[in-house]
């Protein structure tokens, strides 16, 4: 059975943060609001690249192709990590919204837009290992459909709709939060898993 809160809990991971801050060339505070904002818009890209006819059947592809990562190291996962790959899978998932929606994400996170997209690049190999590993240990043939399913469940623990609203009200007084304040987005993200 997928654990949707393991793939969670390593994507907003300290070692993935510090990772994805060193190889985007991000602060770690940065990283932390770009997460924030960025996990739901890419949980949602993710779920209707597994849910359409035209593009299952090369998302579970690439989800297999993933699943042979090796993320038991987070640390020295981010290292090796092909931002080029990235940007890529960033444009799968997000697809013609790519632009408006990483502007989005710049503009709630305080960041600039080429901050946010070398962040998102970092962290969109690492969230497409986590699934396909998660989708190939229990899907046999119907990698596409566990991936649905599984996303669906990310989705519901993360709910994308309030997520923003409620867990930036607590910075709402300002466009850069502060590092205490970022730690809480997180906090809040994390507090969203049932």
């Amino acid at each position: 059975m997928a654990d949707t809160s393991s793939i969670l809990s390593a994507l907003l991971s300290s070692s993935a943060i510090k990772g994805i801050s060193k190889t985007s060339n991000a602060s770690t505070d940065e990283v932390q609001r770009i997460l924030a904002n960025a996990v739901p818009a890419l949980l949602q890209g993710a779920n209707k690249q597994a849910t359409s006819k035209s593009t299952a059947e090369n998302f579970a592809a690439a989800l297999s192709q993933h699943a042979q990562d090796d993320t038991s190291n987070i640390t020295s996962f981010m290292k090796n990590v092909d931002l080029d790959d990235g940007t890529k899978i960033l444009g799968h998932l997000l697809g013609s919204s790519e632009k408006s929606t990483t502007a989005q994400i710049s503009k709630a996170s305080g960041t600039s837009a080429a901050k946010t997209i070398s962040v998102l690049s970092a962290l969109a190999p690492l969230l497409m290992s986590l699934l396909g590993q998660q989708t190939q240990s229990s899907s046999g043939g119907a990698q596409a459909s566990m991936a649905s399913s599984l996303l669906g469940g990310l989705m519901q623990n993360v709910n994308a709709g309030n997520l923003l609203g409620s867990l930036l009200g607590a910075s709402s007084g300002s466009s850069k939060p502060s590092s205490s304040s970022a730690g809480s987005l997180l906090g809040g993200l994390m507090g969203l898993l049932k």
